[in-house]
């Protein structure tokens, strides 16, 4: 399940369905939560890349991608795009499906693709939520995505 050129739009540009979340959103967490984004200005304005994080919350894409001005194309596990309202989010969010049970090289092809047009790609090598906020077994997938795409590499923490 691969998204088409023509509804990926610019990798520098936020689509409409994002930009209402994040202003939405920057409201929300600033006030409530005090959250602030941190070395922001080292990521560059252009260009593909491979965002690496850990993940230990439900909330970790969203607070990652909520002070870039760009989108980045996560990739999740395939099922939820069968939830009602979250599939289409993902969908319209630029999210690549993976199938975690048969990880084939069609989410690794699409990555390097949306990478060497200009998105950043975002990625948890641990594969799933951390349950006691320890570092879980890192899976080799994004090694493969890495290599093959040979673009700059930006931790997340």
């Amino acid at each position: 399940m691969t998204v088409s050129e023509s509804t990926l739009s610019n990798p520098y540009r936020r689509n409409i369905v994002w930009l209402g979340f994040q202003i939405l959103l920057k409201f929300v967490f600033a006030l409530l939560f005090r959250y602030r984004a941190l070395q922001i200005k080292r990521l560059p304005p252009t260009g593909g890349g491979l965002i690496l994080s850990n993940h230990q919350s439900y909330l970790d894409p969203l607070l990652i991608g909520l002070p870039l001005q760009r989108p980045v194309s996560y990739i999740a596990r395939e099922n939820l795009f069968r939830v009602p309202f979250i599939g289409w989010i993902l969908r319209k969010t630029y999210v690549i499906p993976i199938n975690r049970d048969s990880a084939g090289t069609e989410s690794v092809r699409e990555g390097v693709r949306r990478m060497k047009v200009g998105f950043l790609v975002g990625i948890f090598p641990e594969g799933t939520r951390s349950t006691d906020g320890e570092l879980g077994e890192i899976k080799p997938g994004f090694v493969a995505l890495a290599r093959r795409a040979k673009q700059p590499i930006y931790p997340v923490g």
